[in-house]
């Protein structure tokens, strides 16, 4: 009876002691892989991958798998940044143009295009009449740093010179940077865009935006990887008036973050 009375004094302590290593157990096990903080942000992280990169397997109304490694090439391989803080060299020429195919049916000049560029235009072409936009074609292509030179200062200058002559030379070049680039800084020279015109046009101009077929690039180009170079609410950033004829070849998956995200190029290249 002594023994049972002197444990049964101890056992308060032995329980304490017990509930003691227990929690110690439990605190020193690691984190279990279901741990819901954890897995809300993997949820979060994957939307947002999502929202980035979207699944590509898209419908056409037309058949485009010979164009689909056009339209689609590796992410980053054609974001070339030229502007007037990023110019080119006199000497830039493309590698690899060939002739754009979706032109005027009279046009006399051979315009030329970066090939992938060209065959994922090819594929927009096809899809555009297919949708029922059939008087659209390619006025403007590449043109090289002589040709930009001749329709900058012999082109551009005196037309605004001899319409404002209270203008100086160099107020007068301010105001044609507006819309034309300055040699050696227009997209153009990288053979990666094109101007497009309507039969409706007589001029290229922003009546273009007016036209049907603009509403419907506005939605499906990314999907052919061309992009709305100059967006109307970007004149600040890009330093260009709004040109809704002007449209740049990136390939699909940096077409449609850019267009998803309602961004110019150079803010998209500022986020990388």
């Amino acid at each position: 009876m002594e023994i049972f009375k002197k444990y049964k004094l101890l056992l308060p302590l032995l329980i304490c002691l017990a509930i003691t290593l227990v929690l110690g157990v439990i605190l020193l096990l690691p984190m279990s892989e279901a741990d819901p903080g954890e897995g809300r942000e993997t949820d979060t992280q994957t939307e947002s991958e999502t929202e980035e990169c979207p699944d590509m397997t898209l419908e056409f109304a037309t058949d485009l798998s010979a164009y689909e490694d056009y339209m689609n090439p590796e992410a980053g391989s054609f974001l070339l940044l030229v502007n007037k803080t990023h110019p080119l060299a006199s000497t830039y020429e493309p590698t690899d143009t060939v002739k754009v195919k979706d032109v005027r049916q009279n046009e006399t000049r051979n315009l030329l295009l970066d090939r992938t560029a060209e065959m994922a235009l090819e594929a927009m072409f096809i899809e555009m009449r297919a949708a029922g936009f059939k008087n659209v074609f390619v006025t403007s292509a590449h043109r090289s740093y002589e040709y930009q030179y001749r329709l900058f200062f012999e082109t551009y200058l005196p037309q605004e010179m001899a319409a404002n002559p209270f203008l100086s030379r160099e107020e007068a070049i301010e105001k044609v940077l507006r819309y034309s680039a300055y040699p050696g800084t227009s997209e153009h020279q990288t053979g990666l865009c094109v101007d497009l015109m309507t039969h409706n046009m007589s001029d290229l101009d922003e009546s273009f935006a007016d036209e049907p077929v603009y509403a419907w690039l506005l939605e499906n180009a990314w999907k052919f990887g061309f992009i709305l170079r100059f967006p109307e609410d970007k004149t600040e950033i890009t330093g260009y008036d709004f040109e809704p004829w002007h449209y740049r070849f990136v390939g699909r998956a940096d077409a449609y973050a850019i267009a998803s995200r309602g961004l110019c190029l150079e803010e998209y290249l500022a986020d990388k």
